[in-house]
């Protein structure tokens, strides 16, 4: 694991890891997320859909007994936020559809209505909702999540994002662009509606929602399983 590196001209140090050692999310870098109900089909994140095992976060997603679409998820709120710098994470995603994994953040006030996402703005860095189709997307949602709510999002359609592999996935934060990599290739880069100078934190989740139909119950339970999480800071940024 480097220490430092550089990427498009911008020198970096690390500011944040974790490799997952234990057996629960160390608790000095991440809080589990909320209790609740998700998305559109009334699924809920469950701190029992969590756990950390053989150096992996395990974030599970299965039907309750009840019925209730139910997973994992944990963020870093409180602990740790950081505004510009590369964000990555090694991922490994599920092989069903009907929920999605994702590395995300949030930045600043994302409900403020304002017309620009400076002020606030989630950063999906990557999301697997389309599973059923072989494709991953990244996106950016500012202006709050009511009717005035924007997003941008692009697509990547690549099969072998769900091959039962380890992959990398990364945003880099300037000033002027949000710029994506998956295993280290430029995928996406844009300046939405304005670059959010606020800090952001991490989160990590499965969730359940239409957006991944269908749900196919009899290859529940499955899972995403992180490998670790790395931030770099910009040489010199306080």
């Amino acid at each position: 694991m480097s220490k430092s590196m550089t990427v498009n001209g911008i020198d970096y140090i690390l500011s944040f890891e974790d490799d997952f050692e234990g057996d629960r999310p160390d608790p000095t870098k991440w809080r589990l997320a909320p209790e609740g109900v998700r998305q559109d089909i009334g699924g809920q994140w469950r701190d029992c859909m969590t756990e950390v095992r053989n150096g992996e976060l395990i974030l599970s997603a299965k039907i309750d007994e009840d019925g209730t679409p139910i997973s994992g998820a944990i963020r870093s709120k409180g602990v740790f936020e950081q505004a510009f710098g590369y964000f990555e994470c090694r991922m490994k995603f599920h092989r069903t559809t009907g929920f999605w994994g994702a590395f995300w953040m949030m930045c600043g006030d994302v409900f403020r209505e304002d017309g620009s996402a400076v002020s606030g703005v989630e950063i999906d860095i990557i999301e697997s909702g389309y599973r059923n189709q072989g494709a991953v997307n990244h996106a950016l949602h500012w202006d709050g999540y009511g009717a005035a709510h924007k997003q941008l999002a692009h697509i990547v359609r690549d099969e072998g994002q769900y091959d039962g592999e380890y992959h990398t996935y990364a945003l880099q934060w300037t000033r002027t662009a949000y710029i994506f990599f998956i295993d280290g290739k430029e995928t996406w880069r844009t300046d939405a509606c304005g670059i959010c100078d606020k800090p952001g934190y991490l989160k990590l989740s499965t969730e359940f929602g239409t957006w991944a139909s269908p749900i196919v119950r009899e290859e529940l339970p499955d899972c995403v399983r992180v490998d670790w999480v790395r931030v770099y800071k910009e040489v010199g940024a306080t």
